[in-house]
Parts: structure tokens; C-alpha cells; sequence
């Protein structure tokens, strides 16, 4: 290219990048420039027990000076059909992409398609008033740093009433299991539900469709938006502090916990307690 820029009085670039109008590509003979490891390759492949790697490794080995390609180059080959090998010899065959390989892509379509996972700002605005039982607001307190064990609070944005339950692990579609159970086993009335953007929520999507209520996401940065779940927080580290191991926190502890804040007289009911409130809304 330097050559050819240098006699016509130009760039060599300008060669470089019209080089398809000054040079034809050059079309190599598979064939005859590697006849002998085609040869091979026909007589020593077998895709049980001699891929095209082992004969590859064994030709580089006993015939040193002649023309070898590489791997990849083979299996280019084999792609475009250049040689004698189709995609079914090979030892491992290509598998099609699956339709239905992710299990969450059937409720996630639901999902869309029945506006059950919706953005806070499409939150009712009747729920502020909080007249109504069954509006819950979710979230995870975590325990001792890198243990897998969790806390999730489920407070009811109208009494106040506090639920705990003690996960195992965080993962998104335990975590929505194990609410959704604890539900529909305590009877708690649910309506709606607003959580944050935790990971260990991606999947509460499939628990709000299975109970027929709509799930609501706070903006990221926006605790506020679950005031009632952050103050019902603040509360029960009273009672585990922060930092402390939930190993030992049976699920019986929690309950005991649940039962002395629900019991608890709160100045913002006129001093009553989340039981009597909860009482006096149904």
C-alpha cells in the first residue's frame, strides 16, 4: 500500500481505506495449500474419541513442515461449508436457543400486560389517606455483614400493623415465595403492595399476580416513600441492633418482637395500639 500510494502521488491511507477499489481479495485454495492436513483430517477424525484439536496437535507433531491452520480456522471452515465436515460431525452440535429458557418471561408478559408492576407515581392518591386496611408496605433488614440471613417487615400503611419474617436466604424468588406464604398463612389482608428496588425484590412481581393485587416501586433513593416500613424499622433495632447475627432469632422471637410493638401504645393513634386500630377499621 506504501508502494502504490508512493508511484500514484496520494497517501498510503487513502489506500488503505479504498484498498477494495485497488486491490481484489485474494482467494486462497484450501484445497491444494492444505492438502496434506485435509488428508489427515479425513482419515484421523472421529467425533468419539479424536476431535479437531487432538488432530490439529498430532499433525503439528509428525508433520512439522508442512501447513497447518489453526482451531479456529477449521471450524470456519466447517461454517461455511469449505470442506468436507458438516456441523452434525462435529463432537459437540450447536444447540438452538430456547424459547421459554428464562421461567420469570411468561409473568413478566403478564406482568406488562396487566400493569400489576407499576412505578410509586401511579400510586393512588386515596392511598394517602390511609382509611383503608390491606395497602402493605415491604422491606429487608439486614443482620450481621456478608451473612445471608435477613429480616423482611411488613407493615400496613393504615394501622400500623407490623409482621416479621426470617429469611433464610436473599434471594429474589425465595424471598417472594416466602412472603407470598406468610400471607395467605396468617390471613393478612392485602390490597397493594410498595416495596424499594432491592434486589431481593425483583421477582415480587410473580407474589402480587398469585394474590391479585398490584405492586408498586419506590424511585430509587426514595425511602421516604415507605415511611411507615423505615419507622417500623427504627423500632425493631430496639430490639436487634444493628450489626447483631439473626442465626439464632428463631421465628418465635420474631412474633414475641411483632406482638410488643403491635402492642405498643402510639401517640399517633391518640395512644392507642396497632391491635386496637387494627380492630376498629374492619
Amino acid at each position: 500500500m506504501r508502494e502504490t500510494g508512493r508511484r500514484l502521488g496520494i497517501s498510503h491511507s487513502t489506500i488503505s481505506r479504498y484498498r477494495s477499489g485497488y486491490y481484489k481479495k485474494r482467494v486462497i485454495n484450501i484445497i491444494k495449500r492444505y492438502e496434506m492436513f485435509l488428508k489427515y483430517l479425513y482419515k484421523k477424525y472421529d467425533r468419539r474419541c479424536c476431535s479437531i484439536q487432538v488432530c490439529i496437535v498430532l499433525f503439528k507433531r509428525y508433520h512439522r513442515f508442512e501447513r497447518c491452520p489453526s482451531m479456529q480456522q477449521v471450524y470456519n471452515w466447517i461454517q461455511e461449508c469449505k470442506i468436507a465436515l458438516d456441523r452434525d460431525d462435529l463432537c459437540y452440535k450447536k444447540r438452538g436457543k430456547s424459547k421459554n429458557r428464562n421461567p420469570f418471561m411468561a409473568h413478566l408478559k403478564w406482568n406488562i400486560d396487566n400493569k400489576t408492576v407499576l412505578p410509586f407515581s401511579l400510586r393512588p392518591k386515596k392511598m394517602d389517606l390511609r382509611d383503608e386496611l390491606g395497602h402493605l408496605e415491604i422491606d429487608s433488614i439486614i443482620g450481621k455483614r456478608n451473612e445471608n440471613k435477613a429480616l423482611i417487615s411488613v407493615v400496613d400503611r393504615a394501622s400500623r400493623m407490623l409482621w416479621l419474617i426470617k429469611a433464610d436466604y436473599t434471594y429474589a424468588h425465595y424471598t417472594s415465595t416466602l412472603i407470598r406464604k406468610f400471607i395467605e398463612e396468617n390471613n393478612i389482608i392485602c390490597k397493594s403492595i410498595t416495596t424499594d428496588n432491592g434486589k431481593e425484590f425483583e421477582t415480587m412481581g410473580i407474589t402480587a399476580k398469585r394474590l391479585g393485587v398490584k405492586l408498586y416501586k419506590c424511585d430509587p433513593y426514595c425511602s421516604f416513600q415507605r415511611g411507615s416500613n423505615e419507622r417500623m424499622n427504627a423500632i425493631v433495632r430496639r430490639f436487634i441492633k444493628k450489626g447483631e447475627s439473626l442465626k439464632l432469632k428463631p421465628q418465635t422471637y420474631l412474633n414475641d418482637i411483632s406482638h410488643q410493638i403491635n402492642s405498643m401504645p402510639r401517640k399517633l393513634f391518640n395512644f392507642k395500639s396497632a391491635f386496637e386500630m387494627q380492630m376498629s377499621m374492619f
